[in-house]
């Protein structure tokens, strides 16, 4: 079985293991000598047969017929738990930052990072948004602020940046 037909069985799988018996059992008819698997009606505690197991029906398929709804359930139960847990440490995990975004931010709002790069770096027309952007992709070295997520040495060079725009904003 591949993973995408899996994935479409899955529905079925949880609605018929909640629709399903909780138990069956194997029991011998006498009377028509024959193995049958068995459930328990729930209102009357009557045993009843659902299902005729053949004489050449081998051993490990009988226990897998009987044990079926149990191990249909165990196994939902599983899943369950290992979904809660993926999600669980998924949420623990910190997000990839978007330097490219924090970057257009400053660039467009920061009127400190502006004043920092006229002062700093040699920026001439801090009033507009385009020629600073330019600017600093000039002294990050890169072509598309894309880069900043996409490549860890002009992610480096961002944050250096950053450093130094904060440094230079909390002397006196």
């Amino acid at each position: 079985m591949n993973l995408d037909l899996a994935r479409t069985l899955l529905p079925d799988a949880r609605q018929l293991a909640s629709l399903a018996s909780e138990e069956w059992a194997e029991s011998y008819n006498v009377d028509e000598k024959r193995a049958e698997i068995c459930i328990r009606d729930n209102l009357t505690g009557e045993i009843v047969p659902i299902a005729h197991l053949l004489p050449d029906c081998p051993y490990d398929d009988r226990m897998l017929m009987i044990k079926a709804p149990v191990l249909v359930r165990a196994l939902l139960v599983l899943l369950k738990r290992a979904f809660d847990e993926i999600r669980k440490f998924q949420k623990q995990q910190p997000q990839p930052k978007n330097f490219a975004a924090e970057c257009a931010i400053k660039c467009q709002n920061d009127f400190a990072f502006r004043r920092y790069l006229m002062e700093r770096h040699d920026l001439k027309d801090a009033g507009d948004t385009e020629r600073i952007k330019t600017r600093v992709r000039s002294i990050l070295a890169i072509t598309s602020m894309r880069e900043l997520n996409e490549d860890p040495a002009a992610a480096a060079r961002w944050q250096s940046l950053r450093s130094n725009f904060e440094a230079w904003r909390t002397m006196p």
